[in-house]
């Protein structure tokens, strides 16, 4: 046991400065009663350590060769960024509510707990102050969402150090005990189901929309994400993903979309990014993914970062008929959504179009060339 809690309740000094609470004191202030951790003695060990600052190595990104790095992340499995354990934290815990969203039964985001648990390498320089970052990361996200942990825990590993989330409810009840497709939405006792209530892969409809909705506002940026991993690349700084509202408002209405039974299909952005999460619902179907749309809303100029940044959200797949009803519901919780394309059945390849031109600016130079061309 000792094992299992010490790097829990050490006392940690990180850049020579003292944090004032122990990791599991931070986790016991967002974790309902029976899931704590009481360690009445003193703290049994110092751990002290120092901070790994990003890498800011400047990398020129080809649009031409983003299939091969779509293949490599695909192929390659996750590890803790020891500069960044903060921002993988906060989308390990996106990602873990996120995929609940899908789930058949009846509850609110309010209604759901999440089992922690960090598998951690603790012996190389830098990581018992990424441990760190990433506790004081998740008790604050937790808390900024209005959430609670049900129960924690840490184990030392001397293999890749990770954090896996469950997320279930605070009363467990069995699904079909209450029927929840024909009672009324409520949380007075609330189920979450073992089962999908839309698919994970596109449907073969090419009149269909494909639709992504970030759940944080933040800028797109590479550090920390599985691609610069891959790449072997520092990325710089990491997307600030803080805004816990806005993921709740994000939440709350794609859960209403969800009951309300005109998905075709839906998906998690998380780890990865953008592409990733289109590769992976991709089965059967292609798709040609422009994110022209979030280029200019971004002003960003970089299609890489779009592609591969990890905020996290979700990838919608709605008919036709339905666009101007998820255009409505989300533009009554200003929420921000950018259609993608529409499927191709008969071919899983994935395209990607991106221009940070509106269309009128594209119509304007093509009538500024033809007048040049003309006598």
């Amino acid at each position: 046991m000792a094992e299992k809690t010490s790097a829990l309740h050490a006392i940690y000094v990180i850049d020579g400065v003292q944090e004032e609470y122990t990791p599991a004191q931070l986790l016991d202030a967002v974790t309902e009663p029976e899931g704590r951790h009481p360690f009445p003695g003193p703290a049994e060990a110092r751990a002290v350590d120092e901070t790994l600052d990003p890498v800011f190595r400047g990398a020129e990104f080809d649009l031409d060769a983003v299939g091969d790095y779509l293949d490599a992340v695909c192929a390659t499995p996750r590890t803790v960024p020891p500069a960044a354990a903060d921002s993988y934290t906060r989308v390990r815990v996106a990602s873990a509510l996120i995929d609940t969203v899908w789930r058949t039964g009846r509850f609110r985001l309010g209604d759901l707990r999440l089992d922690a648990s960090w598998r951690w390498d603790m012996e190389p320089v830098g990581a018992r102050a990424a441990f760190y970052a990433s506790v004081r990361a998740a008790a604050d996200y937790v808390d900024a969402l209005g959430l609670k942990f049900s129960s924690y825990r840490c184990t030392r590993t001397s293999g890749p150090s990770e954090l896996t989330l469950r997320a279930r409810i605070t009363r467990e009840a069995d699904e079909d005990q209450y029927g929840f497709v024909s009672e009324p939405f409520s949380s007075v006792h609330p189920v979450l189901g073992t089962r999908r209530s839309c698919p994970a892969v596109f449907a073969p409809d090419p009149q269909s929309w494909v639709v992504f909705i970030p759940f944080d506002p933040a800028d797109f940026r590479l550090g920390g994400s599985l691609l610069a991993q891959t790449l072997g690349l520092g990325g710089g700084p990491s997307p600030q993903i803080t805004d816990a509202d806005y993921f709740t408002d994000c939440y709350e209405v794609v859960r209403e979309l969800v009951e309300d039974g005109i998905l075709l299909s839906g998906g998690t952005v998380g780890e990865g990014g953008l592409l990733r999460a289109v590769r992976q619902m991709a089965v059967g179907c292609g798709l040609t993914v422009d994110i022209s749309g979030i280029l200019q809303s971004y002003q960003e100029k970089e299609p890489v970062r779009v592609l591969f940044s990890e905020i996290p959200g979700v990838l919608v797949q709605i008919h036709d008929a339905d666009f101007d009803y998820l255009d409505a519901e989300l533009l009554l919780q200003d929420v921000a959504f950018f259609p993608l394309g529409h499927p191709v059945p008969g071919s899983p390849e994935v395209r990607v179009k991106a221009s940070a031109k509106t269309g009128i600016q594209t119509i304007l130079e093509s009538l500024m060339r033809n007048a040049e061309g003309e006598d």
